[in-house]
């Protein structure tokens, strides 16, 4: 007998500061992920939980599925695919009866909206607040000035700029303050050098990419900024942008807005 209940899990997180409001008592919830999963990582996970198919099998197969599934996307079909309902859409304004399409007011678009068996299986996940961390440097977006693209690559040796909250660099002589990339592999840090970072502002910043490997990594900042010219905060506060950016091949050119 098939069990259609999914079994229940849970995600543990933060509550952080909503700076979008003056309440001192307002929170937002940020999840602490565990793992950055490929679709090769799922296959081979598949094939641990008792798949009767290989993992090049079933990548092969999501590759096969993959191409279909987009080729009926791009000819104006809504796919059921993954997680998500998808379909096309055109944003921007159209101006009178015969407008036409203009790319410089309007673009195409991806619309995704939760399948209705994972909207109910949502109701079932328990959400753990493990700690209240206030104040925490937060990067918003980042962008690529070679490529262009925002929240997806990096390019060594170009810039990189990026908007956040409380990401200004100040503090104590000594302690581990600045922007990191950490390679999502094997965990390993590179340092932006201080006379790498171009502007070093509480809601902005700009630097230079450090000459990193061919691989996926985290950006990381640490601070002790406060809020406020003369606020330094004890404790070294730090905190990662949740996108994985790219170095060589891979990665994608969208805004996590625009899904």
């Amino acid at each position: 007998m098939a069990i259609t209940d999914p079994k229940k899990r849970s995600i543990t997180g933060k509550l952080v500061s909503n700076m979008l409001t003056e309440r001192e008592d307002d929170f937002t919830y940020k999840v602490t992920y565990v793992a950055n999963r490929t679709v090769k990582d799922l296959c081979a996970l598949a094939v641990q939980r008792g798949s009767k198919f290989t993992a090049s099998e079933l990548e092969s197969a999501y590759n096969d599925l993959f191409d279909a599934g987009k080729e009926e996307l791009y000819s104006a079909s809504t796919v059921e695919f993954g997680f998500t309902n998808n379909s096309l859409g055109v944003d921007g304004s159209f101006i009178g009866p015969k407008a036409q399409f203009d790319p410089s007011r309007n673009n195409v678009v991806l619309w995704s909206s939760p399948r209705a068996e994972i909207k109910a299986e949502l109701k079932s996940i328990s959400v753990i607040v493990s700690a209240v961390e206030e104040g925490l440097p937060t990067i918003i977006s980042v962008t690529d000035v070679f490529t262009g693209t925002q929240n997806a690559k990096l390019t060594p040796g170009g810039g990189l700029v990026g908007t956040g909250n409380r990401t200004k660099i100040a503090g104590e002589e000594g302690k581990a303050l600045g922007f990191f990339f950490v390679n999502a592999k094997d965990k390993t840090e590179t340092a932006v050098p201080m006379t790498s970072l171009l502007r070093n502002d509480p809601s902005s910043f700009s630097l230079i990419i450090p000459a990193l490997a061919t691989g996926t990594y985290y950006l990381e900042v640490a601070t002790q900024f406060g809020g406020s010219k003369s606020q330094v905060l004890k404790e070294v506060r730090r905190n990662r942008f949740p996108y994985p950016l790219t170095v060589g091949e891979g990665g994608d050119s969208e805004s996590p807005d625009e899904i």
